[in-house]
């Protein structure tokens, strides 16, 4: 009798599946998609959807090739790896600004009237407690908020001022 895989079954193989691709971009800076597969011995649907869901992490950047190639690298989003510590004032003001909106490094700083610096050890600080994503446009990074944190912020906001959320 066969039993399909269930959803928990298909996330551990995409998990993996993953793993064997980011371990073959840390061998070589730009990677064409058919190479990709081959190297790690994915089919080209299953690597896709490895390659879409580190996309959406933002730990994969699609570089641009030529014609209808495509070609992946590793992303770096120029953040440092620190410690999930207590977010700082930096961060906070960081984390309100980008409620609701996406923005680069340099803007964000401009705006706040922080050090480009400042903004990036925050970014790095909002990084390390899961809060934020990045998506590269050519060679500028956008970070936003993941949409969990903005919903789970919108949420707590009725109920730390005992108001009920009125809904239209």
């Amino acid at each position: 009798m066969f039993n399909p895989p269930t959803l928990e079954d298909l996330q551990e193989t995409r998990r993996a599946n993953e793993k064997l691709v980011l371990k073959a971009l840390e061998s070589k800076p730009e990677w064409v998609e058919t190479e990709l597969a081959k190297t790690t011995g994915l089919a080209l649907s299953h690597l896709r959807a490895a390659l879409a869901s580190l996309l959406d992490q933002g730990r994969v950047r699609r570089l641009p090739g030529t014609g209808t190639r495509a070609v992946y690298g590793l992303a770096d989003p120029g953040l440092a790896d620190v410690p999930a510590t207590p977010l700082t004032g930096d961060a906070k003001k960081v984390r309100d600004y980008l409620e609701g909106r996406a923005d680069s490094a340099l803007y964000m700083s401009d705006q706040l009237r922080m050090t480009r610096e400042d903004v990036m050890t925050a970014l790095s600080l909002l990084n390390a407690h899961g809060m934020i994503t990045c998506t590269f446009v050519g060679s500028l990074v956008i970070f936003r908020l993941k949409e969990t944190q903005a919903l789970g912020a919108e949420q707590a906001a009725p109920a730390a001022t005992g108001k009920k959320k009125q809904v239209a």
